[in-house]
């Protein structure tokens, strides 16, 4: 199997640790702020990975062209795929799934429309070799090719 980089991206609720779980726990070291608490912690798990070759997913929320940028530059260095994954953010199923959270699992609604208000849809250009659209209905989690999803527009996420 090629090293691979996946970066998830979305609003927090949209089912990116579910589509972790579900579709790349096998096969990708899970990097998630959320469970390791500190950026240089995240970067120790980050370069483990490079050095040892072995692909792995960003697990954040990543919404923005700069958030994803501290991941790409060093993956492409090291003969990594870049790979995105674009959670269409459908606020009200954001929320809903939220508010079914407990603990320090659940963040605050203002959180969730904070990121959703700074994110950015990716682009090729950032150094992506692939992107993918995901809508989760609660039910599945559709996936299509960017080149397909790119053309709709902010209203249709």
């Amino acid at each position: 199997m090629d090293k691979t980089l996946i970066i998830l991206m979305g609003v927090q609720g949209s089912g990116k640790s579910t589509f972790y779980h579900a579709r790349l726990a096998t096969g990708f070291v899970r990097v998630n702020l959320d469970t390791l608490k500190t950026r240089n912690r995240e970067q120790l798990l980050v370069e483990e990975c490079l050095m040892e070759g072995k692909s792995y997913a960003i697990d954040n929320t990543n919404p923005t062209r700069l958030d994803r940028e501290r991941y790409i530059p060093a993956a492409k260095a090291a003969g990594y795929r870049i790979v995105g994954y674009f959670f269409a953010p459908q606020m009200e199923d954001c929320l809903r799934r939220n508010a079914g959270r407990e603990g320090k699992a659940r963040v605050p609604d203002i959180a969730i429309y904070s990121t959703a208000k700074r994110l950015e849809p990716p682009s090729l250009d950032e150094g992506f070799d692939e992107l993918f659209l995901v809508r989760n209905d609660d039910k599945e989690m559709s996936v299509e090719p960017w080149q397909d999803a790119h053309s709709h527009t902010d209203k249709d996420f």
